[in-house]
């Protein structure tokens, strides 16, 4: 008997839908398939208003393109997006149309921006979703060969989507998560322990109490913990730490908090997994008694094998807290995304967070790469931009991505390390992103470096004070006669917050974390040129704030995350 396949198996090439064992292909051949993707896109774009301007008259082979199609970066796009947003669907990036939706960023003030404080936006079409969709199918399998099968337990997903916008051509506008999280398949659905109109709940607060008690009713039925991001996974466990009480009432008493739980559509969904059970709600109230809350998750669900969450880049310094409350479970770091696409997969799943590599799948997007200096000197050489086959072991780069909606040499932004390879496709590691740095004369302290400093010094509060940093950012200060840094901490003794440290710990702290700052900045503090590094340490619940304000502002939740710099 044969088995025809239909359009619904095909990839975007037409060729078979890929499974995993076609993706291990794919990184056997990468340049063959890199150059089959780029044919396939410029077939499709090379017409497209922005294209058309740089005389590719049909061409789709690699070195004409790299020839005559300059790299570009957001600001050079935005007219052409800005023409998709008004409403032409067809010509300004990709020349078939099929625009679906307009996907927009977070930015660290919390309003759908950029690092830079600029809204950014980026059209993706049909093509585009069905491609990001068969990376969450990429990943299930590969969790699937390290975690229990799902049939057998139930997945608690924090997760809460901000509603869809339309703009005023009629597109809708919404963020990454919301767009891939609208696809899922209706049977992974229900391996979540909240229904989904939970998830589509318009309140984060809502929708996170409602997450907690369905995960807390099932507890012994949860086999994974899953997040967009580390940091949320901490901000929900958080708002447990808050709301526990009502929660054991709730589950005791079989009915749904009015305060905490208003929206009359959520409250009917979530009342039918209730019932009174004063056991239940005595077990957990002994747990959630404990100090500290070292451990609290792994307690909480037994039966947890690991943690979803992405804990790369930024996301590294949610780890300390993160596995003060899981008892350091698992915690799996399945993609590489960003608004742009999803482009690399974490073949090893189990590896631990310091060791987590991304596998770029040549299928994702054409991949180009600026090779950087050291990255203490900021420069890089853009005049020996190479391939995904050319890049080098233990170089870093600047990813470029040529996408199939329309993206052409586009700097993301990231800044990737080459950590070894992957049959004949390279693995990297997230390193930062390029231009988000601490400068307060012509120095330049990035991102990593910063990270790096803040948690050594934090490892020394522990060891020394018992204390916990709970979260921080920080800032130039140019208000004083010598410029300096300013970093904002959060503390916890336990349960309590603390504002008071010996000076002298503080004085061993600043002094570890400016030692891994580069040379640059240590040559203008000998001199004189930067006044010493300050710490201040904040009240409790300050970052929270920050979070909440952030949301009022227009944040999505599952995407928020306080800013280093």
């Amino acid at each position: 008997m044969t088995v025809e396949s239909t359009e619904d198996d095909k990839d975007l090439m037409g060729r078979e839908r890929p499974g995993l064992e076609d993706w291990e292909k794919a990184t056997k051949n990468p340049k063959v398939e890199q150059e089959w993707l780029l044919e396939h896109i410029l077939k499709k774009n090379g017409s497209s208003l922005y294209l058309q301007q740089f005389g590719l008259n049909g061409a789709t082979d690699v070195h004409t393109f790299r020839e005559l199609v300059p790299v570009c970066n957001h600001e050079d796009i935005l007219p052409y997006i800005e023409q998709i947003v008004q409403g032409d669907k067809a010509l300004s990036l990709n020349f078939t149309g099929g625009i679906s939706q307009i996907i927009r960023t977070e930015g660290k003030n919390g309003n759908s921006s950029t690092t830079g404080g600029q809204p950014k936006v980026y059209p993706i079409t049909e093509e585009d979703i069905t491609l990001r969709m068969r990376f969450q199918e990429i990943i299930r399998s590969i969790f699937n060969g390290v975690l229990p099968k799902q049939e057998k337990g139930k997945t608690l997903f924090f997760m809460n989507l901000v509603p869809a916008q339309k703009t005023l051509g009629g597109l809708l506008q919404l963020p990454p998560t919301t767009s891939v999280f609208q696809r899922e398949p209706s049977k992974a659905l229900l391996q979540f322990t909240s229904p989904k109109e939970v998830i589509l709940a318009k309140n984060f607060k809502e929708a996170t109490y409602c997450h907690l008690l369905c995960g807390l009713l099932q507890r012994d039925e949860v086999i994974s913990i899953r997040s967009c991001f580390a940091s949320y996974f901490v901000m929900c466990v958080r708002y447990l730490e808050e709301c526990w009480h009502e929660i054991c009432e709730d589950i005791a008493s079989g009915t749904l908090n009015q305060t905490r739980v208003q929206n009359d559509s959520v409250r009917a969904v979530v009342l039918p997994y209730l019932r009174s059970d004063p056991e239940l709600a005595d077990t957990i109230r002994q747990k959630c008694l404990r100090k500290g809350w070292k451990g609290i998750v792994r307690s909480l669900w037994p039966k947890c094998k690991g943690v979803k969450a992405i804990c790369t880049g930024s996301m590294a310094a949610y780890m300390p807290i993160l596995n003060h409350y899981t008892d350091n479970l698992p915690v799996l770091s399945g993609v590489y995304v960003s608004s742009e696409g999803s482009f690399g997969v974490n073949m090893d799943p189990t590896c631990s967070t310091e060791d987590t590599s991304y596998t770029l799948m040549p299928t994702a997007a054409y991949f180009e790469f600026i090779p950087l200096a050291d990255d203490r000197q900021q420069n890089n050489h853009k005049d020996q931009i190479v391939d995904l086959t050319s890049v080098k072991e233990g170089q870093e780069y600047e990813i470029l991505v040529t996408t199939v909606s329309g993206l052409s040499r586009y700097r993301i932004g990231d800044v990737l390390k080459v950590v070894g390879f992957h049959n004949t496709t390279p693995k990297f590691q997230f390193v930062r992103r390029e231009g988000t740095v601490l400068s307060v004369d012509v120095e330049k302290t990035n991102e990593r470096e910063l990270l790096l400093g803040v948690t050594s010094a934090a490892k020394l509060l522990e060891d020394h004070l018992g204390l916990r940093l709970e979260d921080f950012t920080s800032t130039g200060d140019l208000s004083t006669s010598l410029p300096h840094y300013v970093i904002y901490l959060e503390l916890r003794n336990g349960e309590s917050a603390i504002q008071d440290v010996p000076t002298h710990i503080l004085e061993k702290c600043c002094s570890t974390v400016e030692s891994s700052f580069g040379d640059m900045y240590k040559s203008f503090r000998f001199r004189n040129f930067i006044g010493p590094l300050e710490f201040r340490i904040v009240q409790e619940k300050t970052f929270d704030k920050m979070t909440a304000l952030a949301l009022l502002r227009g944040a999505t939740p599952a995407q928020f995350k306080t800013p280093g710099v």
